[in-house]
């Protein structure tokens, strides 16, 4: 069997980068005076200027900076600005920066259309409106130091985020030992004490008894969660029906008390992470048989169709529905709809689910309203391994 694994795009972030003062523009012109003069003009933007006075100078600036807008002439003698911004775009630190093309003498229609083609931004002529040229590359300037600001940010909550859930699994991880000793040793306390306590005391005990499992529940939710993107994700061949048939194994007891009926069709083997499976199936299924509707016994269905490149799951139930007006909450962690004395749970489990199958290329969501039942629907990328007759 082939495993692949998915790196974690947030392990070794290393020191985020330090946004530049001043963002840098490239002035080409095979005349030296225009260069001046140029410069002179853009000179209260407060800009880098680098000037360059042929294609060749100008294609190894583009090598050693980052420039926010260039500004090229297209009739150059060896390499014209045409042929020179083709070379420019092959360069990696060139995608997406705007090129503006200035030209006295290229007035033609098919010389505008061509910079078009090239992925130029503007075509403008000499003798060239010094207000309008500052005032165009100033709308370039400003996109360029926003993105910037943008993509910094965006670095620094990655590290921050990276960090919490360091801190989280971390905390967790320490405070398993002591729970669980914790637990046991009230077990302990419970099975060779409880009659000598009087009915105070009982109670006392199993408030601890109560709360050091809920502990050691949520303390397991959280790990799961901090390790979802921390851990490399194992992608092998799953066979979806058979982790259902052992989900439901593990809820053999719940679905006969509840005399819950449980149906689902024909689930597909796909390419994908076998433990991302098993945590939908026990977060979507164990919601369902929680959430129940009054005294009637729980229907849930669970479904599976290809559509295009994806193929979408859907696990449905009769039970107490969700108010759309609680939809940013379902998948935030730590947040619950309901007490925990009336549904258990730590309001971790459908956030881990968000996190992971993302991770896995797929995404997750649901269509409900009160008192109606509720259908989660899931999508993973079509990388099948095989098929099978539904059993």
């Amino acid at each position: 069997m082939t495993i692949t694994t998915i790196q974690n795009a947030s392990q070794d972030l290393g020191p985020l980068p330090i946004a530049q003062d001043r963002p840098k523009i490239l002035l080409v012109d095979d005349r030296w005076e225009n260069l001046l003069a140029t410069e002179k003009v853009l000179k209260p933007l407060h800009a880098q200027i680098f000037k360059a006075a042929s294609g060749n100078e100008a294609l190894s600036l583009v090598l050693r900076h980052d420039f926010a807008i260039v500004l090229l002439d297209v009739q150059m003698p060896e390499m014209d600005g045409f042929e020179t911004a083709v070379l420019m775009q092959e360069h990696e630190s060139m995608a997406g920066v705007p090129i503006i093309f200035v030209t006295a003498i290229s007035k033609e229609d098919r010389y505008a259309s061509k910079a078009a083609e090239i992925g130029a931004v503007d075509y403008i002529f000499k003798p060239i409106n010094p207000d309008i040229l500052k005032s165009k590359v100033k709308v370039y300037l400003d996109l360029y130091v926003q993105r910037e600001q943008i993509m910094h940010l965006n670095a620094i909550l990655s590290q921050s985020n990276e960090e919490l859930e360091r801190f989280a699994y971390i905390c967790s991880h320490d405070m398993q030992e002591p729970v669980r000793m914790m637990n046991a040793f009230a077990s302990l306390l419970a099975d060779s004490s409880e009659q000598a306590l009087d009915e105070g005391g009982r109670r006392y005990l199993n408030f601890i008894l109560d709360n050091a499992r809920r502990m050691q529940k949520m303390i397991g939710d959280i790990l799961t969660f901090s390790r979802v993107g921390r851990e490399d994700i194992l992608l092998e061949t799953v066979d979806c029906q058979a982790v259902l048939h052992e989900t439901l194994s593990e809820f053999e007891d719940v679905i006969q008390q509840s005399q819950a009926l449980v149906t689902y069709g024909e689930l597909p083997s796909l390419e994908t992470s076998s433990t991302l499976i098993r945590v939908l199936f026990q977060n979507l299924i164990g919601n369902a048989l929680k959430f129940q509707n009054g005294n009637r016994p729980p229907e849930i269905a669970v479904t599976a169709t290809r559509q295009d490149q994806v193929w979408r799951f859907t696990v449905a139930d009769n039970g107490i529905g969700i108010d759309e007006a609680f939809r940013s909450r379902i998948f935030t962690i730590f947040q619950r709809l309901h007490r925990k004395e009336d549904y258990p749970g730590t309001g971790i489990g459908l956030s881990t689910c968000r996190k992971f199958i993302q991770l896995c290329g797929g995404d997750i969501d649901f269509v409900s309203a009160p008192g109606q039942g509720c259908t989660f629907y899931f999508t993973l990328p079509c990388k099948e391994a095989r098929t099978h007759e539904a059993v």
